[in-house]
C-alpha cells in the first residue's frame, strides 16, 4: 500500500496531467535530490505536504525553502499544496502572485 503522501502528489500529477502530459512525481525531492515534489513544463514550483491532522499549518520554512529552490532566472510561482487527514486539499499561493494571476486571468476574459 503506498504512504498518503504518495498518493497526494500522484493526485496533483494527474491532475496536471491533462495540461502537461510530462508532468511527474519528482523521486529523492525529499532528500536532497531534485528540488519540489511535482516535476511539470508550467510555470510552477510545486511543494506537497500532506498531514494526518484535522487543520493544515503552514509551515514557514518549508514556504521559505520553496521559494528558494526557485532559480531567479526562472519564471515560476511556488505553490504549497497541502492535504489533511480528510482529504481536504488546498494550494497556497502568494497573495500578490494569486493577484497577478487573477488580473491576467481577467484581461484575458476581457479580450474574448
Amino acid at each position: 500500500m503506498k504512504d498518503n503522501w504518495i498518493v497526494f502528489e500522484e493526485y496533483i500529477v494527474e491532475m496536471l496531467k491533462e495540461i502537461d502530459p510530462y508532468c511527474s512525481r519528482t523521486p529523492g525531492s525529499g532528500n536532497g535530490g531534485c528540488k519540489s515534489d511535482v516535476k511539470t513544463m508550467l510555470p510552477l514550483q510545486i511543494e506537497c505536504k500532506q498531514r494526518n491532522t484535522k487543520d493544515v499549518t503552514i509551515r514557514m520554512n518549508v514556504w521559505d525553502k520553496l521559494k528558494k529552490e526557485i532559480p531567479f532566472h526562472v519564471n515560476k510561482l511556488p505553490v504549497y499544496c497541502l492535504e489533511q487527514k480528510d482529504k481536504r486539499r488546498f494550494a497556497v499561493l502568494d497573495l500578490d502572485d494569486f493577484l497577478n494571476l487573477y488580473v491576467e486571468y481577467w484581461k484575458l476574459k476581457q479580450g474574448e
